[in-house]
């Protein structure tokens, strides 16, 4: 079989003298018994070969999770990293910007959200902690070049 023959196989641009005697027989078979519907008879033959690689583009995505900055610079704000505890989010709560007693009162109150929650808090660096969920998994750590001595001496 010569190249330009497996060309046109490959293709379907030559046609098999089998596929034209198969229509006859279908045209003799509907001629020879009349039907009141019509019908429609098609091949597997008939169909294309992409049809069965065609995927969809426009599948339904998944809920993703969603991790939220917050930075907090008066206690009442601590209610709404809360809020969004409550929602299965996870919190990146930068405390920089507020004083040594307000920022301890909201890693206090965080706290008894996280527990409450049978989540987690984690420390991930100077004044900044994460808040997660109990659907949240946490792997890894961050090395820390704070001491945990100097942590609890500056209130952590």
């Amino acid at each position: 079989m010569s190249i330009k023959n497996k060309m046109k196989d490959f293709f379907g641009l030559e046609e098999d003298p089998n596929s034209t005697y198969e229509e006859e027989e279908y045209a003799v078979a509907n001629a020879a018994a009349p039907s009141t519907t019509e019908t429609s008879v098609v091949r597997q033959d008939d169909r294309p070969k992409s049809a069965n690689n065609l995927v969809a583009l426009n599948t339904k995505k998944k809920d993703r999770s969603k991790v939220v900055l917050a930075e907090p610079r008066v206690f009442a704000e601590a209610q709404d990293i809360s809020d969004h505890l409550k929602e299965n989010r996870a919190v990146i709560v930068n405390l920089q910007r507020m004083s040594k007693e307000q920022s301890r009162q909201v890693v206090n109150f965080l706290s008894g959200v996280v527990y409450a929650l049978e989540g987690s808090m984690t420390s991930i660096g100077h004044n900044t902690i994460l808040c997660t969920p109990n659907n949240v998994e946490l792997t890894g750590s961050i090395s820390n070049l704070i001491s945990e001595d100097e942590l609890h001496s500056k209130g952590w």
